[in-house]
C-alpha cells in the first residue's frame, strides 16, 4: 500500500507574493535560465514561476524537507540525486547553471522538484508542479505526496520471502490489518494537515483542497521489480536500492493468502495509472479479476466492477496562462547575479 495526496494550489492573480523578486540560490536558478534578460512576457512569467518556487522552498525548509531528488524544467533534468544524498536542496538549486547549453527557459511549460523526507516510518516523496500553460478547470501549482512505509523495505541481506515471513504478522487477519492500515495513514494524514496548512499560511491561498487515498498497486505478470515507466523509478527511488522498496508489488498477494478484503482503497498499475476504485469487498465474494494477478491488466480492467470506462478529455478548450496577469514587474533590482551569496546555508531565504 502507498498513501496517496494531492494538494491543488489556486494562487490568487493579484497577490502580492506573484511579485516577489527571487532571491539568492533562486536568482541565480533565474539568471540561469534566462541568461539574464527577462524582460519579455514569457521570460516574466518565468520570472513569477520562479518566485513562487522560492516561497514553496521556504516551506519545505521550515518543515525540515531538504532531500531533493529531481529538478526539472519540461523535459530537462537539473539535478537528479542518484546517490540518495541528505540535505542537498541548495547543492542541487546551485548546480543548475551546468545545464545552460539545454535552457529553452522563455518557452517553458512546467517546472517541478522532487523531495523526499522520511519520519515516523513513512518516507515521503513530495512532487511540486508549477505550470505556465494549464486548462481553465486544472490548478496551476500541484502538489502531491506519496507516503511509503519505510519499515516494510526489504533489508540487504533479506530475501523475498523473508519479507513476505515478515510482513505476514500484518495480514493474519482483518482486524491486524485493517489496524496496521489505519495507523499508518494516521501518520501520513498529520503530515500532510500540517504541510498543507504551512503552503496556506506562506503562498497565502484562498483554499487547499486535499484529495488522500489509500492505493494498492497491481503489478503486471506478477512482477517483483519496478521497471523505469514505474512512478518509483521517475521520480522517487531512482538509484540503485529502488528495488528494495518492492512491498506495494507483493501487497496483494499478501492479501490473497491471507483473505484480506479492502475497503475505500485505489487500485494503480505501478506507472500510477488509476484502474480502479473500491468502497467495499464483501467476505465470501468471488475475488474480483483485478485482484486475480493471474489475469492480464487489461482484461481484469474490463471485467472488473470496480473499473470505469476512461472519461474523455475535450481537446477543444483552449489553455490559459495563469502567470500572464502575474507579470508587472520591477526587475532592474533583480539580484540575478548573486555574487555576494557565498554560502548556501543562508540561501533558504
Amino acid at each position: 500500500m502507498i498513501f496517496e495526496s494531492k494538494i491543488d494550489l489556486h494562487l490568487q492573480r493579484d497577490s502580492e507574493l506573484a511579485r516577489k523578486k527571487p532571491t539568492k540560490i533562486f536568482a541565480k536558478f533565474l539568471y540561469a535560465l534566462t541568461s539574464g534578460n527577462y524582460g519579455e512576457l514569457k521570460e516574466q512569467q518565468l520570472f513569477t514561476a520562479v518566485a513562487i518556487m522560492q516561497e514553496l522552498n521556504k516551506v519545505m525548509i521550515n518543515k525540515g524537507i531538504t532531500n531533493l531528488q529531481l529538478l526539472e524544467v519540461d523535459d530537462v533534468v537539473y539535478y537528479e540525486d542518484l546517490d540518495n544524498k541528505a540535505n542537498d536542496l541548495a547543492e542541487g538549486m546551485m548546480n543548475i547553471s551546468m545545464k545552460r547549453d539545454h535552457i529553452t527557459a522563455p518557452e517553458f511549460k512546467h517546472m517541478a522538484l522532487t523531495l523526499s523526507h522520511p519520519k515516523d516510518d513513512i518516507e515521503y516523496f513530495i512532487e511540486i508542479d508549477i505550470s505556465r500553460i494549464h486548462t481553465p478547470n486544472q490548478a496551476p501549482i500541484n502538489i502531491k505526496v506519496y507516503g511509503y512505509i519505510d519499515a516494510f523495505k526489504m533489508a540487504e541481506d533479506e530475501s523475498e520471502d523473508g519479507l513476505k515471513e515478515r510482513l505476514n504478522q500484518h495480514f493474519s487477519s482483518q482486524d491486524k490489518y485493517d489496524e496496521m492500515v489505519r495507523r499508518y495513514r494516521s501518520q501520513f494524514d498529520s503530515f500532510v494537515s500540517g504541510l498543507n496548512f504551512a503552503l496556506n499560511a506562506q503562498l497565502r491561498v484562498k483554499e487547499a483542497p486535499v484529495e488522500t487515498s489509500n492505493v494498492i498497486v497491481r503489478p503486471e505478470n506478477k512482477a517483483r521489480a519496478w521497471d523505469d515507466k514505474s512512478r518509483v523509478r521517475r521520480r522517487h527511488y531512482r538509484h540503485a536500492d529502488s528495488n528494495a522498496m518492492i512491498y506495494p508489488l507483493i501487497w496483494m498477494s499478501l492479501m490473497d493468502n491471507h483473505h484480506i478484503h479492502p475497503e475505500n482503497v485505489t487500485i494503480e498499475s505501478p506507472d500510477g495509472s488509476e484502474l480502479g476504485v473500491v468502497e467495499e469487498m464483501v467476505d465470501g465474494d468471488a475475488i474480483d479479476p483485478l485482484f486475480n494477478e493471474n489475469i492480464p491488466v487489461e482484461e481484469a480492467v474490463a471485467s472488473s466492477e470496480f473499473s470505469e470506462p476512461a472519461m474523455s478529455i475535450d481537446d477543444t478548450k483552449s489553455d490559459s496562462s495563469w502567470l500572464s496577469d502575474m507579470s508587472d514587474f520591477d526587475s532592474s533590482d533583480s539580484g540575478s547575479s548573486c555574487s555576494s551569496c557565498s554560502s548556501c546555508s543562508s540561501c533558504s531565504s
